[in-house]
């Protein structure tokens, strides 16, 4: 199968890209090198940038596509569970936070493939949006922390971003537990659709 280059399908390849990218920086930075902390900040922008700009740009040139559907939550899984990863190893971030992180969208891609399979659509959920912007935050904040405190830099706000980056962990979990029982709660409703259009069929 030909991979359509479009604008929207490069922002969205780029990064499945950079999240490798990310987390080889973020190692050399726990090595005390200066330049990959710049270069984390840049990547993490771009990453989120990326996100934001290829589903716009998909609707507003009319440029979606089935394989751009399937890239797109792939690729936000893929880079933002690399953020915390990190986070969890380098002991920023609760090592049960990145498991609830994960059950989540795991369970949501499961529930994906359940409605291709009933060829039913998924509509969008206000709780797969907020789940996206709480995650960028927490990333950025987690980001920020483990630059100035490798780094030892800019103690007098250092310890106050450490405290909004973990409020930040904390509400993400929440919202991927929100998003699970609302995505959850959605393919029930789908099911009983199913099986509704089966009978009267």
């Amino acid at each position: 199968m030909t991979i359509p280059l479009t604008l929207p399908m490069i922002l969205t390849i780029s990064r499945l890209v950079l999240a490798p990218v990310y987390f080889l920086l973020y190692q050399l930075v726990g090595r005390g090198m200066t330049l990959p902390a710049v270069g984390i900040l840049v990547v993490f922008v771009l990453i989120e940038a990326s996100d934001f700009f290829d589903g716009y740009l998909a609707r507003k040139l009319k440029l979606e596509s089935e394989l751009g559907k399937v890239l797109d939550p792939l690729a936000d899984s893929l880079s933002r569970l690399t953020y915390f990863v990190c986070f969890a190893a380098s002991g920023i971030m609760p090592v049960w936070v990145l498991l609830v992180l994960i059950y989540r969208d795991v369970g949501v891609s499961y529930i994906r493939v359940l409605f291709s399979r009933w060829r039913v659509l998924l509509p969008a959920r206000i709780s797969g949006k907020v789940k996206a912007w709480v995650y960028a935050f927490a990333g950025g904040a987690g980001t920020a922390v483990y630059v100035l405190k490798t780094l030892d830099i800019l103690a007098e706000i250092r310890d106050g971003l450490a405290v909004l980056a973990f409020v930040l962990f904390l509400a993400a979990a929440g919202v991927a537990v929100w998003s699970f029982w609302d995505y959850s709660w959605a393919l029930l409703r789908a099911r009983v659709g199913v099986k509704k259009e089966a009978k009267s069929g």
